[in-house]
């Protein structure tokens, strides 16, 4: 399946579904949903879920879209008219799917949506309560549920239980195999000191090394390694047994060499990412003291590359609007089927974009003679292992962006993943105590916060 690029925003404000049925009504809508037993809604086949996709804007807002293929069977099917415009995919964070059971499920989760009125305020908001404490926001603020739900994609495309081309991405070279460490570093819990982070006092170290997907098959680990640091301090009085081998003693500058090793995966080389699972942001500071590159981190969205499928991009370099393409075409299918004899008049031929100004879909422009098409120019890019990789870049607009042609976007370094946020993000709470097993209590998953040991954490 081809990326998608447009996404339909159904309910909420200035949803693109306004009108289809009753006006600032979703019930009429809600039901044609949730009784629609089509593959497009439907992906899972009769009785499944109903599935759509939830889009996060950089300012932590989010919206319940249609991909284009959905929006377009949906609105034949009822007879509706496509919307005007569309959300284009390069305005979210993230893209994931979302399922809804039953019409209470979608009633109950676009309730979240419905904005207050506003009749006598001139610039209109989003005060829905889903999205009221973030349309304020400006720039790019850390955005944990952006993160939380990019971390679902990864996981679901591990797990081939997610379509790339719904989600806006190209399916990725690097699905059949992953490298993922999950490290824990468990410190004095009550040392208070300012440099703490920078210089921490370490008490042991659990990482256990294993390949996804391989791992949900047959629970294959790399390595789980345990080390105590001689004369550390302990937070409780007794520690657990190390349940997956025997535990070595060791000092933070023999620690600091075994991080050295194990972190000499080169994702660019090898063609396979490392994430890296971290329960604590004091982590990052053992990592940098043993000499790793953490400025080099990021998150799993670098992962994850969108782009646009052949048919747009050939539309898009000819200068044609494909939305405007695609509605004149719906306009002449639909006419045709109203008035079978009725000869319908020629149709005027697309209009091109006008990419100096306004991108409302209502402003186009013909440019005065044909364009030979030249402005997309390959060039390479340095990397830091003295290779290049070829890159296109449209002069119009001087983004890059991957070439189709050569696959796979570069591979970041390491992408890391604080656990301890994703479970915050997840149960919408400020705090889950400062260890692994507390943590885990909150997932209701057995542990016992007295009897702490790192490498039976990190598994």
């Amino acid at each position: 399946m081809e990326p998608e690029t447009d996404y339909y925003q159904i309910g909420g404000f200035r949803a693109h579904s306004e009108g289809w049925f009753r006006m600032y009504d979703d019930k009429p809508m809600i039901d044609a949903i949730a009784n629609d037993q089509g593959r497009e809604l439907r992906p899972g086949g009769r009785g499944a879920p109903v599935e759509l996709v939830l889009g996060i804007l950089p300012n932590g807002a989010s919206y319940v879209l249609m991909t284009s293929h959905q929006m377009w069977a949906f609105v034949r099917k009822h007879g509706l008219r496509p919307p005007r415009s569309s959300w284009k995919v390069d305005k979210f964070i993230s893209l994931s799917p979302i399922y809804f059971a039953t019409k209470n499920d979608l009633q109950e989760k676009l309730k979240t949506y419905k904005v207050k009125s506003q009749k006598n305020k001139q610039d209109k908001e989003d005060n829905s309560p889903a999205n009221r404490g973030f349309v304020r926001v400006r720039g790019h603020p850390d955005n944990p549920r952006g993160d939380f739900e990019n971390q679902r994609v990864l996981y679901r495309l591990l797990t081939k239980s997610a379509t790339a081309g719904a989600l806006g991405l190209i399916t990725p070279s690097w699905a059949g195999a992953i490298r993922v460490i999950s490290l824990v570093v468990n410190t004095w819990h009550r040392d208070r000191r300012p440099e703490r982070f920078d210089s921490p006092n370490i008490i042991d170290v659990g990482w256990t090394d294993v390949m996804l997907p391989d791992y949900f098959a047959s629970g294959r680990v790399t390595e789980t390694v345990h080390l105590k640091m001689k004369g550390a301090l302990q937070n409780e009085k007794e520690n657990a047994s190390f349940e997956h081998g025997a535990t070595k003693e060791s000092t933070v500058d023999n620690l600091y060499s075994d991080i050295r090793t194990l972190f000499t995966h080169d994702a660019a080389k090898c063609g396979v990412p490392l994430v890296v699972l971290v329960h604590e942001e004091m982590v990052r500071g053992v990592l940098a003291r043993s000499g790793i590159d953490v400025g080099s981190f990021t998150s799993v969205a670098a992962l994850l590359q969108r782009g646009q499928p052949q048919v747009v991009y050939l539309f898009v370099i000819l200068g044609f609007d494909l939305n405007y393409v695609m509605q004149k075409l719906s306009h002449r299918m639909s006419s045709r089927s109203r008035s079978p004899r009725r000869r319908s008049s020629r149709s005027r031929s697309p209009r091109r974009l006008n990419t100096g100004a306004s991108h409302s879909s209502r402003d186009y422009e013909r440019p005065w003679k044909y364009e030979h098409h030249d402005d997309v120019k390959p060039f390479s890019v340095k990397q830091e292992d003295g290779q290049s990789t070829s890159v296109h870049i449209k002069q119009d607009d001087k983004k890059p962006a991957s070439s189709q042609q050569d696959g796979a976007i570069p591979l970041p370094a390491a992408c890391i993943v604080n656990v301890q946020t994703m479970v915050r993000t997840l149960m919408r709470v400020d705090q889950t105590g400062p260890s692994v097993q507390a943590t885990a209590q909150r997932l209701n998953i057995p542990a016992n916060p007295r009897l702490p040991c790192a490498g039976n954490e990190c598994q």
